[in-house]
């Protein structure tokens, strides 16, 4: 009955030994992709709009090679002052090192009248301001 129970016990940790060493730990980085937050750096759009309405802001942001590709906004509301920043995607090992900059419309729609400011960040502890006015 020893033996038995030897046996299995060997058989168990083998099995467990193989399987966990076979896995695969890094399938989200086999494709080599990360997302990092980039600068804005210029916005434009339109300074007035109608409650309920969407508005479309035009943001240029830099990307650090030619495999980065716009992932999507972060943002972060404080009463009528949302703070914006750009996430890129970026995939692939072969990318070169020539920084770009790229435009992707920001969309949003208010229901109430008033004045709301966009915070897009230029740097660490610089934004790029951008105010509509909803009326």
């Amino acid at each position: 009955m020893k033996k038995f129970a030897l046996k299995t016990m060997a058989l168990v940790l083998f099995v467990s030994t193989a399987l966990t060493s076979c896995s695969n730990d890094d399938d989200s980085k086999s494709n080599n992709q990360t997302t990092q937050k980039e600068f804005t750096t210029a916005v434009t759009g339109p300074t007035t709009g109608a409650k309920n309405q969407e508005i479309t802001l035009t943001v240029t942001h830099v990307v650090d090679n030619n495999c980065g590709v716009f992932n999507r906004f972060v943002e972060s509301t404080s009463g009528n002052t949302k703070t914006v920043e750009v996430e890129v995607k970026y995939t692939g090992t072969n990318c070169g090192t020539t920084p770009s900059t790229k435009t992707q419309p920001y969309k949003f729609t208010v229901s109430q009248n008033g004045t709301y400011v966009f915070k897009f960040k230029k740097s660490a502890t610089e934004f790029i301001t951008h105010s509509v006015v909803i009326q």
